[in-house]
This record gives C-alpha cells, structure tokens and sequence, in this order.
C-alpha cells in the first residue's frame, strides 16, 4: 500500500520526517522500509468471557433434545467445550447461524451456552440435571429429562 505513495507521502508519515535534502538523498525503497518499520502491528482481538444465556432455574422446565439433530450435536459438542470454528464444522453452519442457535436453540430447551477466556464455548446445564436430556425413538422426551436428572 505504501509503494503507491510519493517520496513526499511517505515522509509524512514518518514520526520525524526528514529534511528536504536528506529526502533527495534516500531511496524510495528505504523510505518505504522506514515507514514500515515504525508502524506497529496489530494484536488479535481478544474476547472477554460471556454468558449467551442462562439455563432454566429448574432442570424440570428443560426439553430434551431429538438424538442425532443439529440441537443435538451442537450441545454435544458444547458441552465438552469448543471453539466456534469447531461448533461450525460439526453443524454445517455458518458463524452467524451457531451464534444465533446459541440465544435461541440452546435458550428454548432450557439449555445455557457461556464463552470462557480461553476463547472455547461451553454449554450450562440446569441446578439438577446431571447430563443432556436425549429423546430417542423409544425414550420419550419426558423419560429423557427425567433420566438427565438422575
């Protein structure tokens, strides 16, 4: 981006720019490097840790989640703590779509989702409950929860 610049742009830039003598006398090329070696890089940008949502107060007012659905595989992975790249790898989704599933999937069964310093999200299960709450198709969703809290 500084190759586009005149000598004259790039002296501008400098936190101490130079004579106009001494402009005459260095390269172009040098004067680029000076530029580029006074400009600090950037640092990541670094989360703070977060609480999407909190889980129900009573693990009896949680649904259990459909075995092998995308809910499912999202808490799955959640509850062992991953990374968005990762949460987005497992859905098939996109980094909107897992943060929204995170305020509205998660929230509506009762579930809670909290990202910690180390940049991995993990999911908030009820006061009670010991596990994820998993209907299959001969456990009904009611068996499921009260299964989850034993």
């Amino acid at each position: 981006m500084t190759d586009n610049l005149s000598k004259a742009d790039l002296n501008a830039r400098l936190a101490t720019p130079l004579t106009a003598s001494a402009l005459k006398k260095i390269a172009k090329a040098d004067l680029v490097a000076m530029v580029a070696a006074q400009e600090k890089p950037r640092q990541p940008r670094t989360l703070k840790p977060h609480v999407f949502c909190q889980p129900v107060a009573d693990a009896t007012e949680a649904k259990a989640l459909k075995e092998g659905s995308k809910k499912h595989l999202l808490a799955a992975a959640l509850l062992n703590g991953a990374t968005l790249d990762e949460l987005m790898a497992v859905t098939g989704w996109n980094k909107s779509t897992v943060q929204s599933a995170f305020a509205y999937d998660m929230k509506s069964a009762g579930l809670g989702v909290e990202r910690r310093e180390d940049g991995r999200y993990y999911l908030l299960l009820p006061a009670g409950m010991l596990r994820l709450p998993i209907a299959t198709a001969d456990v009904t969703r009611a068996d499921a929860l009260v299964a989850a809290c034993r």
